[in-house]
């Protein structure tokens, strides 16, 4: 295999409102569709479009939305061999609200299936078998193992940090949790919300030196509409604008940035600057309409970077 996964996974319901709701406020729901999602099945899936041998472990219920899970990794060719079902558990999903500019917000169920995942359910032949290791560090403890064993085995490892430290913390997971384990990472990518939370800082200059305490892989910062900057081990800056598009709905697009980044650069051979902005180029599609996984296969993604 080329990238395999352990992370987060879900169903996604989305719903387009004419507007999101204030408090003690109400919107109308113009419609509702079902989508497969979660951010760390969605890397993968970005992946596998791309062209990438992909496969990925979590744990799911053998309820309806497991099945649905199950059934989106298959239909983009992506291994579930390591997938555990859990019998009479119920599956994460969320609840998508999205307006007409494309803004959101996100209620999500855990379920009891997700958590359920244990060092033991790991195969790591899996791990060890693959080019790069994805992880989004959920749930903890199995990421982590496999992280370790990854980073000792010479697999390539990337964390990318999806969420803020409230979400993160729903799952036990600490600060020094998170930092403790970035020796074991080749690329650390946070969202701008958990980058402000661990440093402290808006500033991407004063990030880098805060996590050189505990990392010297590279350093990846996403910023939205200011696009994207990275650090490699020597600490050069590089710096990947965003495409413009109309955006129509923005979920998935930081899915869409690390799936197509990891893509370009382990196994296209990119430079870490041209594999920004390949990333860009990708996450910019992925804007342009409904749901996480409206991400681009190898053919839109060279017609959209240009090659």
């Amino acid at each position: 295999m080329d990238i395999y996964g352990l992370g987060t996974l879900a169903v996604d319901i989305l719903r387009k409102v004419d507007r999101l709701p204030g408090p003690d406020s109400f919107c109308v729901i113009k419609s509702t569709e079902v989508q497969p999602g979660g951010s760390g099945t969605n890397v993968i899936v970005q992946c596998a479009r791309l062209g990438a041998q992909c496969g990925y472990i979590g744990c799911v219920g053998d309820d309806s939305v497991g099945k649905e899970v199950l059934a989106g990794l298959e239909a983009e060719k992506v291994e579930k061999d390591a997938m555990v079902v859990r019998e009479g558990m119920t599956t994460l999903h969320t609840d998508i609200v999205i307006d007409d500019q494309g803004e959101k917000f996100i209620m999500l169920d855990l379920g009891d299936a997700f958590a359920a995942l244990t060092e033991d359910d790991v195969k790591m032949d899996k791990v060890l078998g693959s080019k790069v290791f994805y992880t989004d560090l959920l749930p903890y403890a199995p990421a982590v193992a496999a992280l370790k064993k990854a980073k000792e085995a010479g697999v390539k490892t990337v964390f990318n940090m999806q969420a803020g430290m409230s979400t993160m913390g729903g799952f036990g997971i600490t600060e020094q949790d998170i930092l403790g384990i970035l020796k074991y990472v080749d690329v650390f990518a946070p969202c701008a919300e958990g980058l402000q939370e661990l440093t402290g800082s808006t500033d991407p200059e004063e990030c880098r030196k805060f996590l050189r305490q505990y990392t010297d892989g590279i350093l990846i910062f996403t910023q939205g509409k200011k696009g994207s900057i990275g650090f490699d081990e020597a600490d050069h800056c590089y710096h990947a604008d965003i495409y413009p598009v109309k955006a129509v709905d923005t979920t998935g697009a930081g899915d869409s940035y690390i799936g197509s980044f990891m893509v370009g650069y382990y196994l296209r051979g990119y430079d870490l600057e041209k594999a920004m902005r390949f990333a860009s180029a990708c996450s910019a599609y992925t804007c342009t309409g409904i749901g996480a996984r409206f991400s681009p296969d190898s053919a839109k993604a060279a017609e959209i970077f240009g090659e």
